[in-house]
């Protein structure tokens, strides 16, 4: 699809989907300046032990070369023995890499550990798109990116070489301990000029990667419908259902309406079913509610079942807006509610004599 018809921004699913399959914005250049930078930095710090140490064992070897033997296992113990001292001596520098070199990957993609880019591709192994991929723009933007960079670094070594090119003409007349110390100074000023430069293009590099990974993860304005509708579930199916929900809760609350002992009514526009039963509630309980059309069906089935249908415009408002089916008035409504429902009695013990009186 063409990148212009992809404008909008990649959504959490999206970004997700491409972390389970490895596709981060990951710098290797980065990883490799900062761990050259910190082996740098433990080759400065514990350089003269590691020289001293090295030095140690070369003497150590010269002068014990006439006394040793020359058999399997003399020079098995020699090799071991300067296995060993290697090891010491180049240690810190490997724990320190491979530290920073975890760090620098968790510090840019976070830690997420997915085996899918380890499953077999058969894709991958296409001759053709491989070629293609090596002629394509992004192949072509790598290679000029890999000469730009050679060609920074190689200038910063010419420069600094260019500069220390007085120096190294007189290492001939320095005594060695004073030449060797020239020579330790030149090659750490020369590699510290390049690990700066490196460092640098390694920060561009890691900007242009994040660029190109946000420009690759874009949508298109039917995708993100198309994701929104698998997340969220389709506008018009959820619309279904909440009618079909809100048809069940009115059939409820219609079904509730004949255990009301009262019906207060805007007189036209709303109706509130009530309820109160002493032995079990602490104060009367809304058991259906409506407007309009389902407040006339409400006041329809309470005069079919005898209830008492109050008109009480202020009170019926409030009991709308402030309380919801299954619950009770809150108190300050208890007075006025008391008054309709003493209003109510009233009216049923008089019915009441009066059939006793017929």
């Amino acid at each position: 699809m063409p990148v212009q018809d992809r404008t909008e921004p990649a959504t959490p699913r999206r970004r997700e989907e491409a972390r389970e399959e490895g596709r981060v914005a990951k710098s290797t250049d980065l990883n490799s300046a900062l761990v050259l930078f910190v082996s740098l930095i433990v080759l400065r710090v514990a350089g003269p032990y590691m020289f001293g140490t090295l030095m140690s064992m070369t003497r150590a070897i010269l002068a014990n070369l006439h006394t040793g033997s020359l058999d399997d296992a003399g020079i098995r113990a020699t090799a071991i023995s300067c296995a060993s001292v290697l090891a010491a001596v180049s240690l810190p520098i490997l724990v320190s890499a491979g530290a920073v070199g975890v760090a620098s990957n968790v510090l840019q993609v976070g830690f997420r550990v997915s085996s899918k880019p380890m499953i077999p591709d058969i894709n991958r192994m296409d001759p053709i798109k491989g070629f293609m991929r090596l002629v394509s723009w992004r192949g072509l933007v790598e290679l000029i990116k890999s000469c730009g960079k050679v060609a920074i670094v190689g200038y910063v070594v010419y420069a600094c070489l260019k500069t220390e090119y007085p120096n190294l003409l007189k290492l001939s007349d320095l005594p060695p301990p004073a030449a060797s110390a020239q020579i330790g100074g030149v090659c750490w000023r020369l590699l510290s000029r390049a690990c700066a430069a490196t460092f640098i293009l390694a920060i561009l590099d890691y900007m242009y990667q994040r660029l190109q990974y946000e420009i690759s993860l874009r949508m298109t304005k039917h995708e993100v419908k198309e994701e929104f509708k698998r997340s969220e579930g389709d506008p018009q199916v959820k619309a279904r259902i909440r009618r079909r929900q809100i048809e069940m809760r009115r059939s409820r609350m219609v079904q509730m309406v004949p255990k009301a002992d009262v019906v207060v009514t805007n007189p036209t526009h709303i109706a509130v079913a009530l309820e109160y039963d002493a032995s079990r509630m602490s104060a009367p309980t809304v058991i259906a509610k409506g407007q309009c059309l389902l407040a006339e069906r409400i006041k329809a089935i309470a005069e079919a079942h005898g209830i008492p249908i109050v008109e009480n415009v202020e009170v019926a408002r409030l009991l709308y807006r402030l309380v919801e089916v299954g619950q009770q008035i809150p108190e300050e409504l208890y007075q006025a509610v008391a008054e309709i429902l003493a209003f109510v009695y009233r009216l049923s013990q008089k019915a009441g004599r009066r059939r006793l009186a017929s």
